[in-house]
């Protein structure tokens, strides 16, 4: 607990700092985590005894950062699709290919390149009136908000199991808690930005409705998470994060409720 606080304390500052700062230093900071987190998706897989092919999604993590930067256009989706085109065609000129081989090396494009494509095009953008920046900051406090009140509310009141199989802790007590946590941090999200930075945000009935989608988002991720690394006998992704493990164990429902993020902007 205590090298987790410590992870903590060094880490949240950090994030707040990419957050604020933004421009050229934010954007690089999220190609390099989308490397780490692909590198992650890849290992655990391997270690599943499936034979990917990641060179579409290092390729797509590597342009990231220069159409953003230099070309201001990061289409997401047609990030994925060529990254998926050139993953599957590796596969497919090998000697033996098998369709779950296919099917594993997109898995990380999806679960790792797209959220964190939308994380990137989000964050200098403008939705109407409302920031993208707001957005993601709303995206984090639903995730983190949902995960703490998830861990807590189970551990108090957590009497029957939720997937047993894929995470024996975790409880539909602390399922129901979490969306409630995430609704809550969502509101509370919403007031700082309109009363202390005075920017325009999602009016109350939207807010709770992206923490409710958000936190249900964000705990289906984390199950994902979970069922890789229990199909792949490994316990944690990676050992970036002291007490946390790696990018995929700690943004794991953060990804997820990205996406929900970025299905509201198209809405707005």
């Amino acid at each position: 607990m205590k090298t987790r606080l410590i992870t903590a304390a060094v880490g949240v500052p950090f994030l707040i700092f990419v957050l604020v700062v933004r421009g050229w230093f934010a954007e690089l900071v999220i190609a390099v985590l989308t490397c780490i987190a692909l590198f992650e998706c890849y290992r655990a897989l391997r270690a599943a005894k499936y034979a990917v092919c990641p060179w579409g999604g290092y390729l797509a993590a590597a342009v990231m950062w220069p159409l953003s930067r230099f070309m201001g256009v990061l289409d997401p989706l047609l990030l994925v699709a060529g990254a998926m085109g050139i993953s599957m065609t590796g596969v497919i000129l090998r000697d033996h290919p098998t369709f779950p081989d296919a099917a594993a090396s997109v898995y990380p494009l999806f679960t790792c390149l797209l959220p964190m494509s939308m994380f990137m095009m989000m964050m200098n953008s403008m939705y109407g009136a409302v920031p993208g920046i707001a957005l993601i900051t709303m995206a984090f406090a639903i995730a983190f908000g949902s995960d703490g009140a998830a861990y807590f509310g189970g551990r108090a009141f957590g009497r029957h199991k939720l997937c047993p199989s894929v995470s024996p802790k975790k409880t539909v007590e602390g399922a129901a808690f979490g969306l409630l946590g995430g609704v809550l941090f969502a509101l509370c999200c919403r007031l700082v930005f309109i009363h202390v930075f005075d920017m325009a945000m999602p009016r109350v009935e939207g807010t709770i409705v992206l923490g409710l989608i958000g936190s249900l988002a964000g705990q289906i991720g984390d199950l994902s998470a979970s069922l890789l690394k229990r199909h792949s006998g490994i316990k944690d992704y990676g050992k970036l994060f002291p007490g946390h493990g790696g990018v995929m164990d700690r943004f794991d429902s953060v990804i997820f409720t990205l996406i929900v993020m970025y299905c509201y902007t198209l809405v707005l």
